[in-house]
């Protein structure tokens, strides 16, 4: 049907009426920073609900429902008039994450027209990056909503590319005669982490931990935990954000972020770090996948998580950490 729309059409040449027609512009957020929707200091907030894989057969898994679940009691309590929903479908199972987060937001009973849906990001940079678009006019606060295990990587990962994001404009408009700033600073968001706690149980039989090609639903909340410390402590995580020759992926095409660039890296590297160990420490304990079935152990983290330097001795490595796994 397509493709018989399309027919006799000059490919070569964009389509500004469609392109209009698929998307409300009037409510992108202007990258210019004296067009910005976001006001600095302003009391208003939006939620950023961060994507998971779906399941195979294409339903959300339990952490994708605990997820949106924080975002609208962040809804009901007025904290948020809006929630970005942000997720493609990187399993391609069919559907996106994005659309999967709204209908259970629509289930519970939030009005669709207050849910933004951002369904192009595969990671959780491009969930960043490309959700700036749709960030409301008004807009001081960014509520970013995800699991306690993803957590702290995700706040690291969000405050490099929303510093990076930053610059990139400051530097792009700074002689732009338009800008009538004596600053030259693009308006920031603060920044707010909101965890959704995970199903914490204790059959280990249930769990395919260790299965090569196994679904992440599948894997202990434990592993999952763990993993996320390791991303972080290899400097995976650091050298993705960059991309190619420091790794084979990139976060964001084709934005390669340099973390050593941003003076704030060292302690948001730090702080997050220390966060993924103790919340993969608490966790150890969750032998069983987060998807809500078996005997369910007493949740063993408390937030905000009470991390400090000392938390996370220097020259701790991988695999001495696995040993709180025995």
């Amino acid at each position: 049907v397509a493709a018989a729309g399309l027919r006799g059409q000059d490919h070569r040449r964009p389509e500004p009426a469609a392109l209009r027609r698929l998307v409300d512009w009037s409510i992108a957020n202007p990258l210019p920073p004296w067009l910005s929707n976001i006001e600095e200091g302003s009391g208003r907030g939006v939620a950023l609900v961060l994507g998971q894989s779906l399941r195979p057969n294409g339903t959300a898994a339990q952490v994708l429902l605990d997820r949106a679940v924080m975002a609208k009691q962040l809804l009901d309590d007025g904290f948020v008039s809006k929630v970005i929903v942000s997720g493609g479908d990187p399993e391609g199972v069919g559907r996106t994450e994005a659309s999967q987060i709204a209908q259970v937001l629509i289930d519970a009973g939030i009005p669709s027209e207050a849910i933004i849906r951002e369904s192009q990001a595969l990671t959780t940079a491009e969930n960043i990056w490309f959700s700036m678009r749709w960030i409301p006019k008004g807009t001081g606060q960014l509520f970013l909503v995800t699991s306690d295990f993803h957590m702290p990587r995700a706040m690291y990962i969000c405050k490099e590319t929303l510093n990076f994001f930053y610059k990139t404009f400051e530097e792009a408009y700074r002689d732009d005669p338009a800008w009538n700033s004596t600053t030259k600073r693009y308006p920031r968001l603060s920044l707010q982490a909101v965890s959704s706690r995970s199903f914490c149980g204790s059959d280990a039989e249930l769990s395919r931990d260790g299965t090569a090609g196994a679904d992440v639903s599948t894997l202990s909340l434990a592993a999952r935990a763990r993993d996320e410390f390791n991303f972080l402590e290899s400097k995976e995580v650091s050298n993705s954000l960059f991309g190619s020759p420091l790794s084979p992926l990139q976060y964001i095409w084709a934005r390669q972020i340099n973390v050593t660039a941003d003076e704030e890296n060292e302690a948001n590297f730090h702080e997050a770090i220390s966060g993924a160990f103790v919340v993969a420490k608490a966790l150890c304990i969750c032998k069983a996948p987060p998807e809500g079935v078996g005997p369910e152990l007493k949740y063993p983290l408390t937030f905000p998580l009470a991390s400090t330097r000392g938390d996370l001795p220097a020259n701790m490595t991988s695999a001495e950490f696995v040993k709180c796994q025995r």
